[in-house]
């Protein structure tokens, strides 16, 4: 075989082994990826966890926000409503009672403050635990146990006694201990066989802390799933609340508004009722008036009674609007603004 035979075949030889080189290698790197991976699933699972409990957390300001803005809406409204009640409506009654009208709606209406039915809460996220403190008590536990059968186990072989006493000798542990060295064929010392036994329960008390570990992952994992379906549904039953309470706020602003109309409408009824008894001077009532004057009175009746409705109509259902205080709302809001249409005819 000549020079250059030889040199390709160790060239083809070389090339070949560099070829199982490079395979090597690349089996290594899914394993490094898959590292990673796994890594990269746990610190998905806290950001998750933390994430979602950031959501219910926006969701729930939102939600309190919207209540405190009812609150305070429904405040201002009650306040309104019995000053209107204890002035506008009282000298109504007490000027149409003169003239002998006493067939009115009942005056004395005082709103409820509106209050929740199932007042959400704030949604309860837990952070997850790494599991390291359970991996540690079984870890020890495990160690604890496992060098406790190999004592009972190592007394045994060794025909002591098994009581406290014999572990309570540390000549009758040495004896124990130099049984294990035998099994690793080292009869000289007792170190080898507490050197195995030590090594045992480390090795027990390593693989119950990555079980527990391991264990308490896929239950973080099962926790993140379930949570993040619990804040889908908490998002969508706050919407819904906050949608509510958004709708009852606009409705109680609308019976405010169409109330002070009725206030400053009541009190030109009420102004132009003192010049009929002060000029007219009825002795029998209504019947004495002038008949324009008594179609003034049938008005102020009609608005008055409007009046009356609306405020005695319960505003809400929890912080759903009442069908009747829609109802209601509807009709004095028609009522008073065709009262008004006619003030400028």
């Amino acid at each position: 075989m000549s020079g250059e035979d030889k040199k390709d075949i160790i060239d083809d030889i070389d090339r070949e082994y560099q070829d199982k080189l490079d395979e090597n290698v690349k089996i290594e790197e899914p394993k490094e990826e898959l590292v990673q991976k796994v890594s990269n699933r746990e610190t998905s699972v806290a950001e998750k966890v933390e994430g979602i409990k950031d959501s219910a957390s926006k969701k729930y300001s939102e939600y309190l926000e919207t209540d405190n803005n009812l609150k305070e809406i429904s405040t201002k409204f009650i306040k309104k409503e019995n000053e209107i009640t204890d002035t506008t409506v009282a000298t109504t009654i007490e000027l149409l009672k003169e003239l002998n009208v006493d067939s009115l709606v009942d005056a004395k209406s005082i709103i409820a403050e509106i209050k929740e039915d199932n007042k959400e809460e704030l949604m309860k996220i837990k952070t997850p635990s790494k599991g390291i403190a359970k991996g540690l008590l079984y870890a020890v536990l495990g160690a604890v146990a496992t060098v406790a059968g190999a004592s009972l186990y190592g007394s045994k072989i060794s025909n002591l006694p098994l009581n406290v006493a014999t572990f309570m000798q540390k000549t009758n542990l040495d004896t124990i201990a130099l049984k294990y060295g035998e099994l690793i064929n080292i009869k000289e010392s007792a170190i080898a066989g507490y050197a195995l036994v030590g090594v045992a329960a480390f090795s027990v008390g390593a693989i119950l802390y990555k079980v527990a570990t391991w264990l308490q992952k896929g239950k973080n994992i099962r926790y993140a799933e379930k949570a993040e379906k619990d804040l889908e549904e908490y998002i969508f039953n706050i919407d819904n609340k906050v949608y509510d309470i958004n709708e009852l706020s606009r409705h109680i602003e609308n019976i405010d508004s169409v109330m002070q109309k009725y206030d400053i409408i009541l009190q030109e009824q009420n102004a132009k009722i003192r010049r009929m008894l002060f000029i007219e001077q009825p002795e029998d009532g209504v019947d004495s008036l002038q008949r324009a004057s008594k179609l003034e009175i049938e008005k102020s009746k009609l608005i008055l009674d409007e009046l009356l409705d609306l405020m005695n109509t319960p505003v809400a259902a929890g912080v759903k609007i009442n069908d009747n205080s829609r109802s209601s709302l509807e009709s004095a809001n028609s009522v008073i603004n065709e009262v008004i249409k006619k003030l400028y005819i």
